[in-house]
């Protein structure tokens, strides 16, 4: 582990201001992490670190074994996979600027203090297949008369992983979105270390606007972005999954219903068997409604649950007025599950 606090520190201080204010950001806790080299209760059950749900209480505990304490096998990651789900439904435009906001810290801390620092994949997925509107393709969207769908979205012919559920975000369209084709490397639907300006480019495909469709689903797009086919030659994500690397998960979603397909349950044996049935290969942030007030059935606790079934787990709330205290943990959560990580045997 080679976590600078100090470094930390002057990041989060540095850029404490820079993130867009929630309007219904109300005084919040500090986020809810949980670490440990293995969960409560089973596969399944709660992380040993935890300190209750909706991004209340908080600290930063660690249990299990450090590096090499798994029956003398050499551990430790040597590459981590970034994956970001973020929600592009109509209410999403400020959570989508404090994420941007906080990554350039976040990578930059990634980069000087985890061993795994000098060989990421980064890639942004949305939630839903396609949304709201038509374009020149011409695609069909469920709303093509809302004012969220611009003239940009509605005249511009966009590739057929454009549209395909949990494939890399490289041209976000709509109203708030980048509106454009970003500067990804050709043949690449994720950014990966040492390309140029991984901050700036991921910023353009973060943006992914308000234009998606209504029934936000992350989970489903977390299960279809980690699908095989997918991931194999010639899927839309080639390249982006690496057996021996680390993945971490961070999703963001202020939806406060139940829209997803399956269980929290199915949801965390989908991304287990995608790192070959090892949940201490898996980090998950959520940044969910829990806490934040709001209507719907479910208010996040579904995620919540999700989140929380994983070894190494950090639950915060959308709703916060920045996500820098939050990645500032994040960072913490990532090095300590790459110090922990063993990755599988070639």
């Amino acid at each position: 582990m080679r976590l600078s606090k100090s470094l930390l520190l002057a990041w989060a201080v540095g850029v404490a201001g820079t993130g867009c204010g929630s309007t219904d950001d109300g005084g919040l806790a500090e986020p809810d992490i949980g670490v440990g080299g293995a969960a409560t209760g089973g596969a399944g059950g709660s992380a040993t670190g935890a300190t209750g749900g909706g991004g209340s209480g908080g600290g930063f505990s660690v249990g299990g074994g450090g590096p090499g304490d798994a029956g003398g096998a050499s551990s430790g990651c040597q590459k981590i996979d970034f994956l970001f789900i973020v929600d592009n439904s109509a209410s999403m435009q400020n959570d989508q600027a404090k994420l941007t906001a906080a990554f350039p810290g976040f990578i930059s801390a990634i980069e000087a203090t985890v061993n795994a620092g000098g060989d990421y994949h980064v890639m942004v997925t949305d939630t839903d297949a396609w949304g709201r509107c038509d374009t020149a393709n011409p695609w069909k969207g469920m709303d093509p008369s809302s004012s969220l769908c611009n003239a940009y979205i509605q005249s511009t012919q966009f590739g057929e992983c454009d549209r395909t559920w949990g494939a890399g975000v490289v041209h976000p369209a709509g109203a708030f979105a980048s509106n454009q084709s970003c500067a990804l490397p050709a043949g690449r639907r994720f950014l990966q270390q040492g390309d140029s300006n991984v901050a700036g480019v991921f910023s353009c495909a973060a943006k992914v606007g308000t234009a998606g469709h209504s029934s936000e689903r992350p989970m489903d797009a977390l299960v279809a972005a980690l699908a095989p086919a997918i991931n194999a030659t010639g899927g839309c994500n080639q390249g982006f999954l690496r057996d021996d690397a680390l993945l971490v998960v961070t999703f963001i979603s202020d939806d406060t219903n139940y829209e997803d397909q399956g269980t929290p349950e199915s949801w965390y044996q989908a991304v287990v068997a995608a790192k070959k049935g090892d949940p201490g290969a898996v980090a998950v942030v959520g940044f969910t409604p829990v806490g934040c007030g709001g209507g719907g059935k479910a208010g996040g606790k579904h995620w919540e649950e999700f989140v929380k079934k994983f070894p190494f787990n950090l639950h915060a709330q959308v709703c916060s007025a920045d996500y820098v205290e939050t990645f500032t943990q994040a960072v913490k959560l990532v090095d300590e599950s790459c110090d922990n990580y063993v990755p599988p045997v070639k």
